[in-house]
C-alpha cells in the first residue's frame, strides 16, 4: 500500500522489484500478521536456527545468493558467494549483548582468532567446513573494517577494536596489578577492558585465569570478613523496650 518506507539498501532492492512487477496483477494487498498469530513462521525459523531435521511435509529452497540485482537499483554489486554454503540461510542476525565464547585461555602459539573473520570480510572467503564456514558467516555480521583495523559493533552501536589474544592478556594483566591495578576480580576486570573500547572473544576466560593464578588475589582470598559470633535478628520491638 506504499505506506512504508525502506532504510536498508537491499530491502530498498527488493521492495522496487516488488514495485515494478505491480503491473502485471489486477490488485495487490498486503496483510500484517500479528506475531501471535504467526506459529508456522516462529516455528520453522526455530527449526531453521537449531538445524533439527526438516519435517517431510515442508518444502527446502536453498537461495545462494540474493534474488535480486543491485545494479538494476542504484546500489553496489553484491559480493560473491561461496557456492557450497549459504550464510543468509543461517540463523538471523541477533542482537548480542556480548558475544563471549565460554573457552579456556588459548596457548600464546595458537593463530589469530581474526583470521577467519578478515577472510570473510575482505576475500569473502569462508572454511571448507560447513559447520564452521556457518559459524563464521553468523558471527562476521557483528563486525567490520574500519581504516585497516577490525572492530565489532555493539548492540548500542559502539565500535570495540578487535585485538589479539595475546595483546588482551597484556591489557588485563595492566588493568589487575601494574601501577593503576587494585587486583578486581574477573567480571570488573572484562568491564574495565570493555569500557575502553578493546574486544576479544575469551575475555572472561582469561580474566579468569589471571586472578586464579595472582599471588596476591589468592593470598588476600583466605580472609573471612565475617564476624566472629553468628548474627542475631533484632526484634521489632526492642526500639520501644530501650
Amino acid at each position: 500500500m506504499k505506506e512504508s518506507s525502506c532504510h536498508d539498501p537491499k530491502m530498498g532492492a527488493y521492495c522496487n522489484a516488488v514495485r515494478r512487477l505491480e503491473d502485471k496483477f489486477n490488485s495487490l494487498e498486503l496483510n500484517h500478521v500479528l506475531r501471535k498469530y504467526n506459529e508456522a513462521a516462529d516455528t520453522l525459523a526455530k527449526m531453521a536456527f537449531e538445524r533439527v531435521t526438516v519435517p517431510p511435509d515442508v518444502f527446502v529452497s536453498d537461495l545462494y545468493k540474493p534474488s535480486v540485482d543491485y545494479k538494476d537499483d542504484g546500489g553496489s554489486d553484491p559480493p560473491p558467494v561461496n557456492p557450497g554454503l549459504d550464510p543468509e540461510s543461517t540463523a538471523a542476525l541477533e542482537l548480542e549483548a556480548m558475544d563471549i565464547e565460554s573457552e579456556p585461555p588459548a596457548p600464546d602459539n595458537l593463530p589469530d582468532w581474526r583470521y577467519p573473520l578478515l577472510q570473510r570480510l575482505v576475500d569473502d572467503t569462508l572454511p571448507i567446513d560447513q559447520a564452521e564456514a556457518r559459524r563464521v558467516a553468523h558471527r562476521a555480521k557483528t563486525f567490520l573494517l574500519l581504516d585497516g583495523e577490525m572492530y565489532k559493533r555493539c548492540p548500542s552501536g559502539i565500535l570495540m577494536r578487535c585485538i589479539t589474544h595475546q595483546e588482551g592478556v597484556k591489557l588485563l594483566d595492566d588493568i589487575h596489578s601494574r601501577a593503576c591495578g587494585h587486583h578486581a576480580v574477573p567480571r570488573t576486570l572484562v568491564g574495565n577492558a570493555f569500557q575502553q573500547g578493546f574486544y576479544w572473544p575469551t575475555t572472561v576466560a582469561d580474566a579468569t585465569q589471571i586472578v586464579r593464578t595472582c599471588e596476591g588475589c589468592q593470598f588476600y582470598a583466605r580472609q573471612i570478613h565475617l564476624p566472629t559470633q553468628a548474627l542475631q535478628t533484632i526484634p521489632i520491638t526492642w526500639p520501644f523496650a530501650v
